[in-house]
């Protein structure tokens, strides 16, 4: 029988040093800690990283519903990690198993075939969380794109605006219907006016990405709604939330797919 670790493993070169999984390209590179946390990172046409403040955190785990609107995404317990496979910086297919609090147990499941990356999983205990409606779920972070380029003038202000004028999401909904949402408008994330009836994919293009294109794709029996705390532009930062639908997906095959173009 294969050994299974208790808690992750990790690699010891760089750049993968406390990574338990990882796989790298010309266009970007994604790893899982032994911390259970993701990172993906994007490089230039030239190979250097974009930016450290621009790196994507992903956060993979149980979501609990509160009932007043409030969905908490429950810590994982670092020490119930275990998995089967060895630590890889050639990245083709980890499963991951684990707890978070209250003692909820879950499957993660990563894939890299081709450049595209998958992450899926399902819940397969609630543990104590039984009060409220509890599933497994995926919240990929979005930063704050240009925190250190505030424009102080009107000449500052002329060229943000030019350099940021194609900043934008394009969205598709689940009934097929396709949209354009700027990242420089104030918005609330969370709408209907965004997310419609579910989304069925995202491509976030943003000249702060040099050039980069991230694509995010929900696989049949499951969607991807927005979120951030307030009103306000989306390049200040926002959240793209995936999770299945478990009466669909009750062996949890369903996925989310991200791309980087």
């Amino acid at each position: 029988m294969p050994t299974v670790h208790a808690q992750l493993p990790s690699l010891s070169k760089q750049p993968w040093i406390g990574f338990y999984a990882g796989h790298s390209s010309k266009r970007f590179q994604i790893g899982l800690s032994s911390q259970g946390d993701i990172v993906l990172s994007s490089f230039t046409d030239k190979g250097d990283k974009v930016s450290l403040i621009l790196d994507i955190k992903i956060q993979v785990g149980i979501e609990e519903n509160m009932g007043d609107g409030k969905v908490v995404m429950r810590q994982i317990q670092v020490e119930s990690l275990t998995a089967k496979e060895p630590a890889t910086d050639k990245l083709e297919k980890v499963v991951v198993t684990g707890k978070t609090t209250g003692d909820a147990a879950f499957e993660l499941n990563i894939e890299q075939v081709r450049g595209v990356i998958f992450i899926g999983g399902r819940m397969t205990d609630p543990g104590t969380l039984t009060k409220n409606p509890v599933n497994f779920g995926v919240r990929v972070r979005i930063p704050s794109l240009y925190k250190n380029s505030n424009p102080t003038d009107k000449k500052g202000e002329k060229e943000f605006e030019k350099k940021t004028e194609d900043d934008e999401l394009a969205i598709k909904w689940t009934d097929g219907k396709k949209v354009k949402q700027s990242l420089m408008e104030k918005v609330m994330a969370s709408s209907k006016e965004i997310n419609g009836p579910g989304i069925n994919s995202i491509e976030v293009e943003s000249a702060a990405y040099r050039g980069r294109t991230f694509v995010f794709t929900a696989s049949p029996n499951s969607a991807i709604t927005l979120w951030n705390s307030e009103e306000k532009p989306l390049h200040e930062g926002f959240s793209i939330n995936w999770k299945a639908d478990v009466e669909k997906d009750k062996e949890g095959k369903a996925r989310l797919a991200i791309e980087v173009k």
